[in-house]
């Protein structure tokens, strides 16, 4: 069985993904492909500091909550994101956005805590310019930034990432739409997500009857085009580690790819199977 230890993983980041020390890395984990951790979920999180020790690691802890009508507080679980995302709410050096669909926790250090107070301040549209999605594409145009898959993260394609959301809100797409999601305990405060279309009815509430006659509904998705078209534009960093290889992109570059694509084709990436024409 292949062991995954803090040492081997630091020289994976450092050396096989040439991650630098003061990178900023937005990293979706998966256990799948790293075997055995010699120290548990610890051993992700010593790499980390070993590899990336003025860096900023942020790891999404997306609950989806108000979407499913409950409840959200900075100690929501997120079982969908996996084993990692719910270890770091349990550390103290992980700071965690407020956004009830679409948080993540942020690794603090003592060089990146003036960033760290920046990406908190978010708004509350979940795929915007001032969401943590829009928040780091910014950063991205100036600093390296990168979308980590590690461990079999995401492998059902060759890459895909959430950022794919931001990017269809910046540039807008036929078949999705802003919806408002209310707190449950009648605060108030109401979030907005970009979100497909599930039924014609959803769809002719919101887009013209000619917009709505695109589509099977639900509409559904198929990234594979996206994943081909990262690696075939030399975006898609690949290394074996474990039983799954890593893959990385670079933000700034694999965001604005996927924005082309769709203001040249609104309907990319939209699966066969959802479209009329």
């Amino acid at each position: 069985m292949f062991v995954t230890t803090e040492m081997n993983l630091a020289d994976h980041l450092t050396h096989d993904l040439a991650i630098k020390p003061d990178d900023l890395v937005f990293l979706f984990s998966g256990l799948i492909g790293l075997g055995k951790l010699k120290n548990g979920l610890e051993t992700i999180e010593t790499a980390i500091e070993k590899a990336i020790p003025r860096g900023t690691i942020i790891v999404p802890t997306f609950t989806y909550s108000w979407s499913q009508g409950d409840n959200f507080d900075s100690n929501t679980p997120c079982p969908e994101m996996g084993n990692f995302s719910n270890y770091v709410l349990s550390l103290t050096n992980y700071r965690r956005t407020d956004n009830p669909n679409f948080s993540v926790s942020i690794r603090e250090n003592s060089f990146n805590k003036e960033l760290v107070d920046k990406l908190l301040n978010v708004g509350n549209d979940c795929f915007d310019s001032n969401s943590i999605f829009g928040k780091i594409y910014e950063y991205s145009q100036t600093k390296r930034a990168w979308i980590l898959l590690l461990g079999g993260a995401f492998n059902d394609v060759k890459y895909r990432s959430t950022f794919i959301h931001f990017a269809q809100q910046k540039v807008g797409v036929p078949h999705r739409y802003v919806k408002p999601f209310y707190c449950p305990l009648g605060s108030g405060r109401c979030v907005t997500q970009l979100v497909r279309y599930f039924s014609k009815n959803e769809c002719l509430r919101h887009a013209s009857e000619d917009n709505c006659e695109l589509f099977n509904f639900p509409v559904l998705e198929d990234y594979s085009r996206y994943g081909d078209d990262v690696e075939e534009a030399g975006l898609l960093i690949q290394k074996e580690f474990g039983y799954y290889p890593s893959r990385m992109v670079p933000v700034k570059d694999s965001v604005n790819l996927f924005m082309d694509m769709i203001s040249k084709n609104p309907l990319y990436c939209i699966d066969n199977s959802s479209l009329k024409i």
